[in-house]
């Protein structure tokens, strides 16, 4: 019975983690804005966002990690390695550039605490961590999305 429970509990705790890596509604809006509702594999109209870095491999609910796809597109996304690594390659060339990041960073959408701590307790200077944690403030307070 307690092994049980233990692996219950070790579900319980992966579910969790990969939750805290899900988009949140403000990210899933700039996706589906900034990819303007099309997939981005074959351009048909696209609502379905996908994370490029599965959760279950640390992925972030971040915007330079999330792509719209189409259902057919997304359905391939999830069962093809050459789709995986095509959208791997289309992060890197595509959405690294757009947001002006490097490999290891990523870009928060999400406001923070007002004390100026990062998700990962570093002070955050200049839209950055100090912790050097990857992050990358893309916008700020009431600043516009341009």
């Amino acid at each position: 019975m307690d092994e049980t429970l233990s692996k219950r509990r070790q579900r319980e705790q992966r579910q969790e983690q990969t939750k805290r890596n899900d988009f949140s509604p403000l990210v899933r809006t700039h996706i589906r804005e900034r990819d303007r509702e099309r997939c981005v594999l074959c351009g048909k109209p696209g609502r379905e966002v996908h994370h490029i870095i599965p959760r279950a491999q640390g992925g972030l609910g971040t915007a330079d990690n999330g792509i719209c796809l189409d259902a057919g597109c997304h359905h391939q996304a999830h069962r093809s390695k050459q789709v995986e690594k095509q959208l791997l390659r289309y992060r890197e060339r595509v959405l690294l550039p757009l947001y002006r990041l490097a490999l290891g960073e990523y870009v928060w959408l999400d406001p923070l605490p007002d004390d100026g701590t990062c998700r990962c307790g570093g002070e955050l200077t200049a839209g950055a961590c100090g912790n050097h944690c990857g992050l990358k403030r893309l916008y700020t307070g009431e600043e516009s999305r341009g």
